[in-house]
């Protein structure tokens, strides 16, 4: 009896001691659920048969799953098509057979899940299977990390840089940048096209393993210059080619990276050899006109005008400078031998002023013409130019003097009839 109640005993004991074990067994299960309920970021657990065990907060919202009463249990990955179609149970599979499995990120479209839903959405996830094993059974542990800002904001990125990439190719000019080591880390269609060489050869290259020393030290003074001092440059680049020269206007800017420290130098290069061509042929141009237009207006300042056998006329108007008394003789020196004159009237009519200048002018003119053999006539003298030539003391020599033109003209026709007469 007394064996039987110590026996007792011990078993009383020992219930207490698997109570309390399996309290605490319990406590433990509840935490890890609790943990699992509560892990930041999506997960589920599959048994070997493919069906769907557990699932904690975060995959069922990402998912738009009302409950896990709704899944768990109920959901089989290898029997959903849109699961199978996407590669997701060849993975499970793949990590049943004890393989860690990280999928590329997929789409996942609620509405084509076949379960329901709180409401329907496309999410972009990238999904790992991990395999763990429980008391001899095979289990799979995925995580689905929810990556579809990720994708939204790499392909955003990605349009952009096509974007500007786009721009850079087909831009009619030549684009290229270098990194702070002077190689170049881009250039567009452009600049292979005037480079003759493609950019797999250009890229990685500095300017002294592509030109000549005195071009490739010009371009790198440049390029430091822009990371010295931060600010962008614009100058003329003249380059010697086969068949002449190319003249581009380049502007250089230093390109920074989110920090504002200088990463990069750009360049922009315009082909501007066909505008200097046009203007350099323009300003010849303009040099002839203007030739022609002072040779038109000596004449017209200085004419020499034949008014009757032997005689000819030179009506000067305007200020009489240095030029101008040049003028005078080179028109009035060949004109006399050309029209084998014997008379030259000199009219100074719409000369505003006559001052010591112009008087000596008037005396070379009559000594060239008396050399000449012939006579001179000064007609057009007002009483104030008379005056003023007398204050001056201006000697006028042997030259005849009319008040006017007319007046000359007469004197000129009368001495040329007497000489005819003799």
């Amino acid at each position: 009896m007394q064996r039987l109640q110590e026996e007792v005993e011990r078993l009383r004991a020992r219930v207490t001691e698997l109570e309390a074990a399996l309290e605490a067994a319990k406590h433990r299960a509840d935490l890890y659920q609790a943990f699992f309920e509560h892990l930041p970021v999506p997960a589920g657990v599959h048994d070997a048969e493919g069906w769907l065990v557990e699932i904690n907060r975060v995959d069922r919202e990402m998912l738009a799953i009302p409950s896990r009463e709704l899944v768990v249990g109920k959901h089989n990955l290898f029997q959903d098509p849109e699961a199978v179609a996407r590669g997701y149970a060849a993975h499970l599979e793949r990590a049943l057979r004890g393989e860690a499995v990280l999928m590329p990120p997929t789409s996942y479209d609620t509405a084509e899940a076949g379960i329901e839903r709180t409401e329907d959405r496309k999410v972009w996830t990238q999904t790992s299977f991990q395999p763990v094993d429980v008391h001899g059974k095979r289990y799979t542990v995925e995580v689905n990390l929810d990556v579809t800002e990720r994708l939204r904001a790499q392909r955003a990125l990605e349009e952009s840089q096509r974007f500007l990439l786009e721009i850079v190719e087909n831009a009619p000019s030549l684009m290229y940048a270098k990194d702070l080591a002077g190689r170049y880390v881009l250039v567009n269609g452009q600049v292979e096209r005037f480079a003759r060489m493609d950019r797999a050869h250009l890229l990685g290259k500095t300017d002294a393993e592509l030109f000549p020393s005195g071009i490739a030290q010009k371009y790198t003074a440049s390029d430091a210059e822009v990371l010295r001092t931060g600010q962008a440059i614009v100058r003329d680049d003249v380059i010697p080619l086969e068949n002449g020269v190319a003249t581009f206007v380049t502007t250089k800017f230093p390109l920074r990276d989110a920090e504002g420290k200088p990463m990069a130098v750009c360049s922009i290069s315009v082909d501007v050899s066909e505008q200097k061509e046009a203007e350099a042929c323009a300003r010849k141009l303009q040099e002839e006109m203007l030739h022609l237009q002072d040779a038109t207006l000596r004449a017209l300042s200085t004419p020499l005008l034949p008014i009757a056998e032997g005689v000819v006329v030179m009506p000067l108007i305007g200020n009489i400078d240095a030029r101008r008394a040049d003028q005078v003789l080179e028109t009035l020196l060949p004109g006399i031998a050309e029209n084998q004159a014997s008379i030259v009237i000199l009219d100074v009519t719409g000369v505003p002023v006559v001052d010591e200048h112009v008087a000596s002018v008037l005396v070379q003119a009559a000594r060239a013409v008396e050399l000449l053999g012939a006579e001179i006539v000064l007609t057009g003298i007002q009483p104030a130019m008379a005056r003023t030539l007398v204050e001056i003391g201006a000697d006028l020599g042997r030259m005849r003097t009319r008040s006017t033109l007319q007046g000359g003209i007469a004197l000129a026709l009368g001495r040329g009839a007497m000489r005819v007469k003799r």
